[in-house]
């Protein structure tokens, strides 16, 4: 089993459907540039792609598991162990694309694949971005992502200097710890960041106030101190003093637990019984 990413080509750029279509073509042809070098158990494999006349195809490794997006929706909050599993995970494959200059730029939980064993994997990299200095701001990056997971500095990229002005800073990979702290707020929470929020509200928030997604009240014993800790250091407003994934590696929250094991989990077995049920409808039986 693989997972296939197509898109239709457009056969004339005359119209406007046909322009937005080639838009989405070259923007997988710059996901397929992304992921054709990497290779880490958290990162979705890239397995090859087709290119004819009329269709673009990406190959993808196959995660049965679902989002963890989907599977929050479906099942609810994890449980805290489970937090922490994935976490440290979704931290390393972090760590791992940054090394490789790239910021993913759109990290939330409906991107986030599990596999049956546990294993996390980052994927949809349609919009992550290659830069030559990561923990740099970059001017020349344009507001992207989704809103409820996206950090401050994303939206308010215009700051005032005496005598220049208001001059456009950029943001570096710095946002992607943000929305990591978003990302672990709702597995605690089992709904999205600012879920009381609509959009507006939420941006508002962000771009004017630069707050942080607050923990809802029904979450905060399910946090605890070190998750509170963690959380904290994902959503320090300045991006300079925002850590690293390398550094978010050596937190106690992300200590590995030698006792734990993914089978024994609610999650597993609710994702297990889900992937039976699909592959006998996929067979027929």
């Amino acid at each position: 089993m693989i997972a296939v990413k197509q898109v239709i080509v457009p056969l004339t750029a005359s119209d406007k459907s046909s322009s937005k279509q080639q838009e989405v073509v070259t923007a997988l042809n710059a996901e397929i540039e992304t992921m054709k070098d990497l290779d880490h158990l958290n990162i979705v494999q890239y397995l090859g792609y087709e290119a004819l006349p009329e269709v673009c195809s990406l190959f993808l490794e196959y995660v049965p598991g679902g989002s963890i997006g989907t599977c929050l929706r479906k099942h609810g909050r994890f449980e805290v162990p489970v937090v922490h599993s994935l976490t440290r995970q979704v931290v390393d494959g972090l760590a791992y694309l940054h090394s490789k200059g790239i910021l993913h730029r759109d990290l939330k939980s409906d991107n986030l694949l599990l596999d049956l064993d546990g294993v996390v994997k980052i994927s949809d990299f349609g919009i992550s971005k290659r830069s030559q200095n990561i923990y740099s701001n970059d001017a020349e990056m344009s507001m992207q992502g989704t809103i409820f997971w996206m950090a401050p500095e994303v939206i308010h990229s215009y700051v005032h200097h005496e005598n220049e002005g208001y001059k456009k800073q950029g943001y570096s990979a710095k946002v992607d710890i943000w929305s990591l702290g978003c990302v672990v707020l709702e597995m605690f929470a089992g709904r999205r960041p600012w879920s009381n929020d609509e959009a507006i509200g939420a941006m508002y928030k962000l771009g004017n106030a630069k707050l942080a997604p607050p923990i809802p009240e029904d979450t905060i014993e399910y946090v605890q101190e070190d998750g509170k800790e963690f959380l904290d250091l994902c959503f320090i407003t300045d991006p300079e003093k925002r850590p690293t994934a390398q550094v978010l590696l050596d937190t106690r929250f992300c200590v590995p637990d030698p006792t734990f094991n993914f089978a024994d989990t609610n999650l597993a077995k609710l994702i297990s019984s889900n992937d039976k049920r699909e592959q006998s409808q996929f067979s027929g039986k």
